[in-house]
């Protein structure tokens, strides 16, 4: 059984973007190829947002596995199924990260998630003995762990920048070799509080999409 060890994990905050560029279509594969427009800038490796009319990738971060002129290969995202993925309405845009800033003094064992799941629809009939529920919509996730206070001022600008703008934000989760970007919603506290004999502070992501793992 393998067992990923949470030893050495970081989170790290983007702090910037490229310019937005046009997505004109998006193929039905195991890994869809997105057509950018022309001199779209995105290399191999890139790290980049998408929003999209397929709901399953609309605000997802991925990696540029391949890129051939204006053809970028989606890395890890499967988009075969017409069902999820209609043919022509996953057009959009794309941006790419420019940058990163690692979080410090994240307190050890506080990285948590917390909601997912699926809210649920009554479906009991008049004649059942035990009530019935059926899955409704995905329900929220959020992200929440702590840092020792104070917050370093390396990461705390854009930390509190993307809070206070409410603009989703990407982040980044590594393990050694292995990488998890995601997106979403910062939320800041400043006000320490007393754990354990010593003040640490909070921060919430709520996330916007699915994450994307990359295990190197």
């Amino acid at each position: 059984m393998a067992i990923t060890k949470t030893t050495g994990l970081q989170i790290a905050i983007a702090t910037g973007y490229g310019a937005s560029k046009n997505m004109t279509a998006v193929s039905n594969a195991s890994e869809g190829v997105a057509t950018l427009e022309s001199s779209h800038g995105v290399a191999v490796n890139d790290i980049i947002e998408l929003t999209s009319g397929w709901k399953y990738i609309d605000g997802r971060l991925v990696r540029a596995k391949a890129v051939a002129t204006n053809d970028v290969t989606l890395e890890g995202v499967d988009t075969q199924s017409t069902t999820f993925f209609p043919a022509l309405e996953g057009v959009g845009t794309v941006r790419e990260v420019s940058g990163w800033q690692r979080i410090t003094g994240i307190v050890a064992g506080s990285f948590q998630p917390s909601g997912g799941g699926f809210g649920d629809i009554p479906a009991t009939e008049s004649d059942d003995v035990r009530e019935k529920v059926v899955p409704g919509l995905a329900r929220a996730v959020s992200l929440d762990f702590k840092f020792h206070y104070p917050p370093a001022a390396a990461w705390r600008t854009y930390v509190e920048s993307a809070a206070r703008t409410g603009a989703a934000t990407a982040y980044r989760i590594s393990i050694g070799a292995i990488r998890i970007y995601g997106n979403g919603y910062w939320a800041f506290n400043n006000e320490p509080a007393d754990e354990n004999g010593k003040m640490v502070g909070s921060i919430r992501i709520a996330t916007v999409a699915d994450s994307t793992y990359y295990a190197s």
